[in-house]
């Protein structure tokens, strides 16, 4: 950071002019003020009755007044087609004149006793406070003057009467020594308060650059980068995008290597975006591992392709105490078509806007997994018509009859469990449980439509609580009915956070007389990771209870079994994304990866269930590559549960009694497993 001493030396204050123009109004006005009513003492200074020297006559008094009062008009009078810098000097020289002269006139009034003299010394501070050469060099000619000439010429109006012609030169060297006395120490303090205004003026520049820049980056803060978009919207009408870009995987770097080199990372990361945008636009830092660059004149593929070639450049690579960091980025932007504002309020909404819109632009594309996203409003969880339905559904978790939950069959793919050559004819190991929204106005509602509304929202763990209420009345329904049929619901990531999650649970089953092994939590491998030492703990407690779990969607997020192994998790579901095509010309690379994928997971003790099961190729290849469990459209639709085959319920396990606390004899065979998104088709 530039210090206070280096900034003042070479910024503007070290040329800027003696004295701001508010501050010199403010000065002349009093020194006009007082020539005025020093002017009109002394013309008052006859008719008072104060004594005056024969050699002074009415008329002469009379003329040196009104030359006095010229002086008092001149400077009071703006001169308006003057320039600024010869408006000051003859509004200033003419002050300087009249409180010299009037001093004079004091002088010779008083008939040149010494106390008069006084006077000089009282009105060259008056007249230094211009701080400005010559109307201090016109008070010292007038005083030279005075006591040179005048004093010559007319001693007894100057010294008094005890000194004639020729001492008048001494008396004047005399006044001239102690007048350079009391001219230096106004010089002293001119000089010394431009000093001090100076630095006062390098401190105000710190600190305003300090306010509108980052300390660790040197670049444009959230304020500074504000002022800079306002400064576009003001001018004139064009085009304008914003970027909001966010490093991915910072907070990695920053736990393992620490905040040293997380702070380095930021400047060389700083660093290349600087170099990468260039003189296109604007690049600020808004805080912790994101950046924002306003591009004039850009729309949103530009903008995009602006965001590509900086995820290029970070994506290079980057040395950080000697560890090659291997960074990402993700950007969002929004754009503004040109137009203009009624006024500064608007303009200030609209940069609060345009930053907001990319703010949600990128975090959808972090979520995406990277990239330039252009903001689409209809990806906007916090838009208007979001926020309603937010509202909307957090009455409909509050009445429940609104929501829904159809339930798909899973079965079983144990080569033991088949009774015919027809591979559809196989056991029911469990359903999942699938919400659907009856909203009483918009119609039937898709949970893609209302679900990421519950991601980053205070209702996701109410909502979760009664999906796994509704679910487990269901299963106390088939369990009364005869049947063993597990439900699995979707476990939203606040939940692991929650600290009366899993006592929730617990409470759930215990209320409805129900085995924990009847329900199973699915978690998304994102959520697991977030904090993978809660969410380590959430899940034992669960495990420990007789609760298994399931890792959702497997191959959409890490994709990596590696972390499963410090996680005791019971299943893994397969995206239905390795499932289609099995068994197709196209599906050889599939099947090795499905094999792999089973083969670790059965290693580490977990079941795996395939999801999109559609055609009977596929589920004979997933049978011979071990596959557990498999779901999809070829066993049936998500439908009510009264809608579930009654043919294919009666391959369900047989219920059996059991009591809390209690145990259970038997091996439970087959996981169950669900959500709370679209259905496995």
């Amino acid at each position: 950071m530039t210090s206070v001493r280096g900034r003042a030396a070479r910024g503007p204050g070290r040329h800027a002019p003696a004295l701001p123009d508010a501050v010199w109004e403010h000065r002349h006005r009093w020194v006009t003020t007082f020539l005025a009513v020093f002017v009109l003492a002394l013309g008052l200074w006859p008719a008072l009755g104060m004594p005056v020297p024969g050699m002074l006559s009415p008329l002469s008094i009379i003329l040196a007044v009104a030359a006095l009062a010229l002086m008092v008009l001149t400077a009071l009078y703006p001169w308006p087609r003057l320039p600024a810098p010869a408006m000051r000097a003859v509004r200033a020289v003419a002050c300087s004149v009249g409180c010299m002269g009037g001093a004079s006139l004091a002088v010779a009034l008083a008939g040149g006793v010494t106390e008069a003299h006084f006077a000089f010394f009282i009105l060259l501070p008056v007249v230094a406070l211009y701080e400005t050469v010559l109307p201090f060099l016109v008070a010292v000619v007038i005083v030279v003057v005075e006591h040179g000439v005048v004093g010559m010429l007319w001693p007894h109006l100057v010294f008094g009467h005890m000194h004639g012609p020729d001492g008048a030169w001494s008396m004047a060297a005399l006044h001239g020594v102690l007048f350079a006395v009391g001219c230096a120490g106004s010089l002293m303090a001119w000089t010394g308060a431009r000093a001090a205004r100076r630095h006062a003026n390098a401190v105000v520049a710190e600190l305003s650059h300090r306010a509108r820049h980052d300390e660790l980056t040197g670049l444009p803060n959230r304020t500074g980068l504000a002022q800079t978009l306002e400064s576009a919207l003001s001018g004139a009408p064009q085009d304008l995008a914003v970027v909001v870009v966010d490093l991915n995987r910072f907070k990695d770097v920053n736990d393992t290597l620490g905040h040293e080199a997380g702070d380095e990372l930021l400047r060389r990361v700083a660093r290349l975006l600087h170099g990468a945008v260039g003189e296109q636009g604007v690049l600020a830092r808004l805080g912790g591992d994101e950046f924002a660059i306003v591009l004039p004149g850009a729309d949103g593929p530009g903008a995009c392709a602006v965001a590509e070639h900086l995820r290029d450049r970070v994506r290079e690579g980057v040395v950080v105490a000697g560890v090659a960091v291997d960074v990402d980025l993700s950007a969002g932007v929004a754009v503004h078509r040109a137009g203009t504002f009624q006024n500064a309020t608007a303009v200030r909404a609209a940069c609060t806007e345009l930053l907001r819109l990319a703010d949600i632009a990128m975090y959808t594309a972090k979520r995406s997994g990277g990239g330039a996203l252009v903001y689409d409003v209809a990806t906007d969880h916090h838009s208007t018509a979001q926020l309603e339905l937010a509202r909307e559904l957090r009455t409909a978790i509050a009445r429940r009859e609104e929501l829904l939950v159809h339930y798909q069959p899973q079965v079983s793919l144990d080569a033991h469990d088949e009774q015919t050559d027809d591979q559809t004819s196989v056991r029911l190991v469990g359903v999942e449980a699938l919400v659907r929204w009856q909203h009483p106005t918009r119609g039937f509602l898709p949970p893609s439509s209302f679900i990421p509304l519950l991601h980053d929202s205070d209702l996701a763990h109410p909502f979760t609580a009664l999906m796994i209420e509704i679910a487990l009345d269901q299963a106390q329904q088939w369990f009364l009915s005869g049947h063993e049929v597990p439900v699995a619901v979707n476990a939203f990531p606040r939940c692991l956070v929650e600290p009366s999650f899993v006592a929730q649970v617990a409470q759930a089953l215990h209320s409805r007389g129900l085995a924990p092994h009847l329900l199973r939590l699915e978690i998304t491998e994102d959520a697991l990771m977030a904090d993978p030492e809660r969410a380590a703990a959430v899940v034992t407690e669960l495990r420990d209870m007789g609760v298994a779990t399931a890792v959702d969607d497997f191959g959409t997020g890490y994709s990596s079994l590696s972390y499963l192994r410090r996680l005791p998790v019971d299943e893994v579901k397969l995206d239905r994304s390795y499932v289609s095509g099995l068994g197709g010309v196209d599906g050889g690379g599939d099947e090795v990866l499905v094999a792999s994928i089973v083969h670790l997971a059965h290693a580490l003790g977990m079941h795996v269930v395939a999801e999109g099961v559609e055609h009977p190729e596929e589920v004979r290849v997933l049978r011979q590559l071990g596959c557990d469990t498999a779901q999809g459209y070829l066993f049936g639709k998500p439908a009510p549960a009264d809608q579930l085959a009654p043919e294919l319920l009666a391959t369900a396990r047989t219920s059996r009694r059991w009591q809390p606390g209690g145990q259970l004899t038997g091996e439970i065979s087959g996981p169950a497993s669900g959500g709370l998104g679209a259905s496995s088709g």
